[in-house]
């Protein structure tokens, strides 16, 4: 599709506009396409031919073929303070970047970067090859679940060589002294939508207890481990998204994540939520290629941390639908539906 149709068409949504301010500064969609124009033909020395995809949330994405036939994927990024939970700065995005290439290199299913992250208007970009095989797949699924659970193995043992390249970030998993961290982006506003969320903010604080009190091996791990940014070959991984989120952490953290999302996905319509059978499953899946069983306490503190990010999501869905008009299969539900205090508790 024509780029400037396709930007337009994107923000027939407010909610892409809102993200589109506050990620580049405008939405001005004709001005947009004369900049990733411009930014294509310095770097690639080629006009953009046709957009491929267009994506809002923490970065503003878009997957373009160009003139001279190249398929990219562009990422832009807003800069972000280092206490955050984005943490984007231009050196974090170039050690991504580096572990990335080194990745990519081994034969990791991650894609190829063309470009080192490059300043775009008031943001940095990071510039991929476009890479779409395979298919999308559901999570619930057993051996798709197995399969995502033990890339992320596969993932932290890889990356393992890497933990020291400077400028990485430290993930800041129940850092803050805040009970939650800023909001990922600029829908979800908190403070202002607290009312009828008390119940939401008890499970996190119970669990955030449980998160800071147990300490696991610092990895460096990708922390949207989560459906929306795969595709499979038959059951096996064909490509994982969204580096950006790798970051050093708390492999129980990382784990915990993953156990909570793993399943999430609107690409596709399946269920977001895994059930806490499949959470547990996938952390004993994740243990196979790990080689070593996680103790009782690790097991707890796995539990709250998927818990705690359950309790985020709850919140961020909270924001945007008080009524809960959307409720049925969400986040919120999977929470007051929990047995027990931790949702890997069965």
């Amino acid at each position: 599709m024509n780029f400037l149709e396709a930007l337009r068409s994107s923000f027939e949504d407010e909610e892409n506009i809102i993200l589109c301010n506050s990620i580049l500064g405008m939405s001005d969609a004709a001005q947009i396409v004369v900049d990733m124009d411009h930014f294509c033909e310095s770097h690639f020395n080629s006009p953009i031919r046709s957009c491929l995809s267009i994506s809002f949330s923490v970065g503003a994405s878009f997957g373009f073929e160009l003139e001279n036939g190249k398929q990219i994927f562009v990422k832009v990024h807003k800069p972000t303070s280092a206490d955050t939970i984005t943490a984007i700065s231009k050196p974090y995005l170039t050690a991504v970047s580096n572990v990335q290439r080194a990745l990519a290199g081994s034969g990791f299913p991650c894609p190829r970067v063309l470009l080192e992250p490059t300043e775009l208007g008031y943001g940095i970009a990071t510039v991929d090859e476009f890479a779409a095989p395979g298919e999308l797949k559901d999570a619930h699924m057993p051996e798709i679940r197995a399969s995502i659970a033990q890339t992320l193995a596969q993932l932290i043992k890889s990356t393992e060589p890497y933990k020291d390249t400077e400028g990485l970030a430290t993930g800041r998993f129940c850092a803050d002294k805040t009970l939650y961290p800023i909001p990922h982006n600029d829908l979800f506003n908190f403070e202002r939508t607290a009312k009828g969320a008390e119940w939401i903010d008890a499970i996190a604080e119970r669990t955030k207890a449980v998160v800071t009190r147990i300490k696991g091996r610092e990895v460096l791990g990708h922390l949207d481990w989560s459906l929306k940014h795969f595709r499979f070959n038959g059951n096996d991984v064909a490509v994982v998204y969204d580096w950006d989120s790798l970051k050093l952490e708390d492999e129980l953290n990382v784990l915990g994540i993953a156990a909570a999302t793993f399943t999430t996905t609107w690409d596709i319509p399946v269920k977001v939520t895994p059930s806490q059978e499949e959470s547990h499953a996938f952390v004993g899946e994740y243990e196979q290629v790990r080689g070593s069983k996680f103790s009782s306490e690790e097991w707890a503190k796995i539990s709250a941390a998927a818990t705690f990010v359950m309790a985020y999501v709850s919140r961020c869905e909270h924001a945007l639908d008080s009524e809960s008009n959307n409720y049925e299969g969400s986040f919120r539900q999977a929470l007051a539906l929990m047995r027990g205090d931790f949702y890997l508790d069965i």
